[in-house]
């Protein structure tokens, strides 16, 4: 059975809510969380990353990654609050 992290890994969770830029390929990020944000920014959707970084990364460099989200993983989440009769 493996473990999770890894061995020799630091993980962790970010809650990235983003929007389209002003061009077609434009991401821009809006806000990061650790936990799932109650109230989403107007015009954004929630992406929820799950990192995994080596702990030998954690020296005066500084370590980066490309992450591409497959479009069958995109969930739209739909909110309603019902109002009643008063």
């Amino acid at each position: 059975m493996s473990s999770w992290p890894p061995k020799g890994y630091s993980s962790g969770t970010a809650y990235l809510q983003v929007r389209a830029g002003r061009y077609v390929s434009d991401l821009k990020v809006v806000k990061s969380t650790q936990r799932k944000p109650e109230i989403v920014e107007p015009g954004c959707v929630v992406v929820k990353i799950e990192l995994r970084v080596p702990r030998a990364a954690f020296q005066p460099l500084k370590p980066s990654a490309i992450v591409t989200v497959p479009e069958e993983l995109v969930q739209h989440v739909v909110e309603a609050e019902a109002v009643g009769d008063e």
